[in-house]
């Protein structure tokens, strides 16, 4: 056989190992969205049961996960360096109160691959909750310089800054006001980069009321940007009310009355009446010289 055809059989095996190992790595990441997928499918009909949900329905829920976890543990036999997986796997067990195990598995996801950003975030979950802020902040921070397009990371990190403030204050050495400030700038990040995420959206104009000296303008563009979500029935009149609520503060009352002519329903009439009289408020304010009308309550959403 010549030296030539012997370079040519070579060329053509590592060709087909090639092109098999990619066919390969392509079925391992469609298994794994499978399974993440099943996962957020159960969470979220778990999240709808309550004392009055049958016994039937929960132990079949019960079957499933145990199913999923079984389906998690061959995939991680067949794949131990996934760590994506590592880290949905470490989250599955987590939620069933096995913390310590879920928190081996994002640390194994780690050791397997440094830049993996999603165990830097559930690590970070799991410090925020347990009072440790100030190791949570830092993991967030990790997440979001290997991960900066994922907007949870940012949305945490915010979430985090802006209820731990004394631990913000040690970590990074920011004033209140300052604190807020880089709070804010992260929310809107993770909205901007979220645009139908009705919880980023809505958190960021609702956290503009905490400012010092909150900017209405932007509160007001903020809410309207929340009208673009695929809202229900019970986001779409607190949006309606927050509008309200902003234009009152504008000086809009004209505006501020049409929006709350969009309230309807007996659960909305204590805030319509609210609205109403700061109009009448405002107006009494402006021949008077008298203090401004209260910041808007921002409410539940």
């Amino acid at each position: 056989m010549s030296r030539a055809l012997l370079i040519c059989l070579f060329a053509m095996v590592a060709l087909a190992r090639s092109v098999r190992g990619e066919e390969d790595k392509g079925e391992a990441e469609r298994q794994f969205r499978f399974l993440l997928s099943r996962g957020d499918e159960l969470r979220a009909q778990g999240d709808q049961f309550n004392g009055s949900t049958p016994a039937v329905v929960t132990n079949r829920w019960n079957a499933q996960m145990r199913r999923l976890e079984g389906d998690y543990q061959r995939f991680l036999n067949h794949h131990p360096q996934h760590a994506r997986a590592m880290v949905a796997y470490g989250d599955l067990v987590y939620d069933q109160d096995r913390m310590e195990e879920g928190i081996r598995w994002w640390e194994k996801a780690i050791a397997a691959d440094p830049r993996e950003a999603y165990a830097y975030n559930s690590l970070a979950n799991h410090y925020g909750h347990f009072g440790r802020a100030d190791e949570a902040l830092r993991y967030y921070e990790k997440a979001i310089a290997l991960a900066p397009a994922e907007p949870i990371f940012r949305f945490n990190w915010a979430t985090t800054c802006q209820l731990f403030r004394n631990e913000s204050h040690t970590v990074y050495g920011w004033s209140k006001d300052e604190i807020f400030r880089h709070s804010l700038e992260q929310f809107r990040s993770a909205r901007d980069l979220a645009p139908q995420d009705y919880e980023m959206a809505s958190t960021y104009a609702s956290t503009i009321y905490q400012m010092p000296k909150p900017d209405w303008h932007e509160a007001y563009e903020a809410w309207r940007f929340c009208l673009r979500q695929p809202l229900d029935d019970r986001q779409r009149p607190f949006v309606y009310g927050n509008l309200a609520r902003v234009c009152v503060r504008l000086g809009r009352d004209d505006e501020a009355r049409e929006w709350v002519s969009k309230l309807s329903g007996d659960e909305q009439n204590n805030m319509r009446r609210i609205i109403e009289r700061k109009i009448v408020e405002l107006r009494q304010s402006s021949t008077t010289n008298s203090p401004a009308v209260p910041a808007p309550e921002t409410g539940g959403k």
